[in-house]
Order: C-alpha cells, then structure tokens, then sequence
C-alpha cells in the first residue's frame, strides 16, 4: 500500500496542550484501593500510596489527574475523607456497590499528585451537594487565611495550601443515571451561579462546565455557553470505544476507525463554541475537555445471551491503535481540544495494570508515554495521501449504542494511514502515524521540511492484534525506539508495519 505525506511548517494550527494526556481516578472496583491506595502492602509509603506506581506515574509522565469521579462524586462528601484515617466513615458507594472506607480522600490525592509528578483536577459535588459544601473544599484545599476549612487543612498535617486550579462542576447531569439530573436550562443556570462564586474566591481557578452526552445535543451546549460560558474555561466531552467481539478479529476495523467517530462529533462541539464565541466575543475562550474516554471491553455474558462489561481484561495492541487515533484527532483539534482523561489509570479499562506485587505496563502505557513526551507543541498541517476505506460504523459506548449506531451510521471515507504532526518548542519536528490497514505495510514516502532528517524511530507493533502485557507476559509487546544512523538519516522511502503505530522524530542537523 502506497501512502505520502508532506508537513507544511509553515501552516501552524495550534498549540497542543500536554492536558491531553491526562489520566483519571474513581472509586470503582479495584481502580484505587488496593491498587493506588493500600496501606498493608510491602511497596506502600507511610501515607499508604503505593510507590512503585508512583514510580510508573512518574515514568509515564501524566500531565493531570481527574478526581473523585466522575458518577461517583455527585453522591460523595468530601468531608468523609479528611482527618485521622481511623476516624473517618465508611460509607456506601451509593453509585457503584460496596463500602467506601474514605481511607483515600481530598489530602491523600492531592499528595498523591505531587509525589507523582501530576496535576490535580477536582470534581465537585453539584447532584447532591450544595453551592456552600463545594466552596468549603476550594477553601480547605486553597485556603491562606483564618477560616475553619483552610485551619482544618493546617490541623490536618498540612501547613502549605495546596493551589488545586482546575475544579469541575458536575458530571454527566443530563443522564438519568447520575444523581442529581437536570434539563440544559436548569443545569446552565445552576452551573453559572456556582462558576461566579468559585470565581468569586479566586478568578485564577479553571473551571470546568458539562458538555453534552457524546457532543450530540448542541442545545445543550448552547445554554450552557450561554448562560455560563463568561465563567467557563472547559466544555466537558464524554465518550468511549467499545470492544465487543475479540474471538472472531470482526471488530478490527469498527475499532480502529472509531477515532473518525470521535473526530466528527468533537468538530460537532467545536462549532458549537465557535459560535457562542461569535457572539460574545470579549468573553474568556473555552476549550473542549474529553475528561472520561477509553475503550471499554464487553464480554459474552452466558446467564441471559447478551454482554457484560470487564474492566479488567488487558489491554491489547489493537486498543494501542484506537487509543493513538483519539490522540490524532485531539492533535488536530489543537488547541480548541485542550485537555483530556482517560479512564482510568490504573485497573479498570487501565493504562496501568497493578496486582498485590506488580505494576503492569500496557500496551496503552507505551503510547502514552510516547506521544506525551514528543506530541506538544505546535502542530503543523500535514496533507496525506493513502488509499481509502468505507468507514464502518462505529463501536461507541456499549453494545446497545453501538447497535443503534449500525441504523444512523452515515458512510463516508477515511484514509489507512492517519498522522499529524508537531513542531516541539526545541526545534524538533516530530510525526505521529497510524498505518489502520490490517495485514498490508504503508510503504510511505516521507516528505520533510527543507533541513530536516530522521534522527530517532519509535513503533509499537505485533504479529498478534491482541497482543497484551499480561502478568504471566509483562512485557510482551513492547515498543522499538531505534536511533537512526547517519547514512540513512534522509531516507524517505519507510515501510510501516500494518497495525502499527510509529512516531517519527526529526531534527536538524
């Protein structure tokens, strides 16, 4: 298969925001205790974090951490989670099951953030709590002065305030599954009383406001811009991959392409911002947030014939590839996209797999990895030319969705190979390819700037599309990073694996 790309440096589409690669906690399953948080286990600090996943974190270089949730925050109060450990309630998990010790709370994540290296990013409780409860946990995180909450913070352990900027205010609250749900109006006018408060205590906070379900209801969107958009710094996003069938190899192509998916109905949101922006153009400009997305494993379930979700299961290389096309799009969309989360970070969908003695790193691990460390700057346009395929329709959220989908799926074309690329704030020109075809190479003809010449190779591939680290094969599939020699360093005939991610670092000489 014949593809060439050209970079043009001098068309500049953005600023791409390492947010993007940010991660995600919940309390759920096995996503923080006893995976994050376990104060038995040999590898734990006198905090009780684990600090060989600290470790990984560090090495993975996430940018932010989203936290408590998520469905889970609009029934949580974050004053179970602060004080003396053995004095704090369990509780019901009142969205997902089981008892929440509170054992990890509001100081253990923002503590946990620092030794990691990461960002902070808040949820607050807008389902079920108050306007005066979420400005209280702004103050005890925040707080400089003589007040109650800040004073708690001090007896707590901890003098210094710890400067949490960016703070989320709700989750999903258009879905009848989330407590607390309200209409667009109702949410829009809510949301901005809220923001003028929280802005009230501190203009410097990021705020971060509810987008619609998947980018689909531009009404949504409207009012909440409308109403709220002033105080807004974020328009959230929510959507997920869905894996369904990895017996037969049928949902290689669904998948793979299901980044095209995501691409439309995020340019659905931007237009939606743009316009608002139009008509209010002194106003603060507000950036997408996709702060829950992954690919979800589905399951034959025997008891009733239909699918049920695991977690758990690895993630394989064809997850890598769905997972490096989300990254091109945002890339694209820079810096209209400006920060995502990927749930989650450890377990549960994870890009880090932990068990009682082992931090795992996935397939998922090395791509993030990866583009965090060569995928910022400016991204430049690229032009592209690849052979074609029919888009299948796309593998979105859950078996139920992604079967209605099969009815209102619009075909349309879109290239094997899928890149973008960007020009580092050293000078380095880097290139991030996706070859989607599944048993044929891109024989690609590199066009570069004037000046510039390979120096490093990175590729993430495998003969097996299911190939995963697992705790039996940690490291069975793991990425070549190949410096290239000097003889070679301005060849522009490269073959491309098929199913295969690779980045390209340029530099000049």
């Amino acid at each position: 298969m014949k593809a060439r790309l050209s970079v043009h440096m001098e068309d500049r589409l953005g600023e791409v925001s390492p947010y993007i690669y940010g991660q995600y906690f919940e309390h759920l399953g096995n996503c923080i205790y006893p995976s994050v948080w376990d104060d038995q286990s040999p590898y734990a600090d006198e905090a009780g974090n684990r600090l060989d996943v600290i470790e990984a974190v560090k090495e993975l270089n996430a940018p932010v951490v989203r936290w408590p949730g998520g469905c889970y925050v609009d029934l949580y109060d974050w004053h179970d989670g602060v004080g003396p450990r053995s004095e704090r309630p369990a509780r019901v998990n009142w969205h997902w099951g089981g008892i929440e010790s509170n054992k990890f709370g509001t100081d253990e994540f923002l503590q946990w953030c620092e030794k990691a290296g990461t960002e902070p990013y808040v949820n607050v409780n807008l389902g079920t709590g108050t306007l005066v409860e979420a400005l209280r946990w702004v103050d005890y995180c925040n707080g400089t002065g003589e007040t109650a909450d800040a004073q708690w913070r001090i007896a707590n352990g901890r003098q210094e305030p710890y400067n949490v900027k960016l703070w989320g205010i709700g989750n999903e609250t258009w879905g009848d599954w989330e407590a607390g749900q309200l209409s667009a109006a109702e949410y829009a006018h809510k949301l901005a009383n809220w923001a003028q408060f929280f802005k009230k205590y501190d203009p410097s906070l990021r705020l971060l406001g509810v987008g619609s379900h998947n980018g689909s209801d531009a009404d949504w969107d409207r009012s909440v811009m409308v109403q709220a958009g002033k105080y807004l710094d974020y328009l959230t996003f929510h959507l997920y991959g869905c894996s369904m069938d990895r017996e037969s190899g049928a949902e290689y192509y669904p998948i793979v392409f299901t980044p095209v998916y995501f691409e439309g109905q995020l340019r659905k949101m931007v237009e939606v911002i743009k316009a608002a922006a139009a008509a209010k153009p002194n106003e603060r400009p507000v950036q997408i947030s996709m702060d829950e997305w992954n690919i979800r494993h589905y399951e034959p379930n025997p008891e009733d014939g239909g699918y049920r979700l695991n977690r758990n299961s690895p993630r394989n290389l064809q997850d890598a590839l769905f997972v490096a096309g989300v990254f091109n799009t945002m890339i694209r969309l820079s810096p209209v996209v400006g920060m995502a989360n990927y749930v989650f970070l450890v377990n549960g969908n994870g890009v880090i797999s932990v068990t009682d003695d082992r931090v795992i790193r996935t397939t998922l691990f090395h791509v993030f990895k990866q583009y965090a460390a060569w995928m910022t700057g400016q991204s430049v346009r690229v032009d592209l030319s690849s052979r074609m395929m029919r888009v299948p329709a796309p593998r979105i959220n859950g078996p139920e969705l992604t079967e209605k989908l099969k009815d209102v799926h619009e075909p349309s074309d879109a290239p094997f190979v899928d890149a973008v690329a960007v020009l580092q704030d050293n000078g380095d020109l880097n290139i991030a390819l996706v070859n989607r075809h599944q048993t044929d190479a891109a024989e690609l003809d590199l066009q570069l700037p004037d000046n510039y010449r390979l120096a490093n190779v990175w590729t993430l591939t495998h003969e097996d599309i299911y190939a995963a680290n697992t705790a039996e094969q940690p490291d069975r599939i793991v990425p070549d990073v190949r410096i290239v020699e000097s003889a070679e360093a301005d060849r522009r005939a490269i073959t491309v694996p098929p199913h295969t991610v690779v980045l390209f670092n340029c530099n000049k000489p």
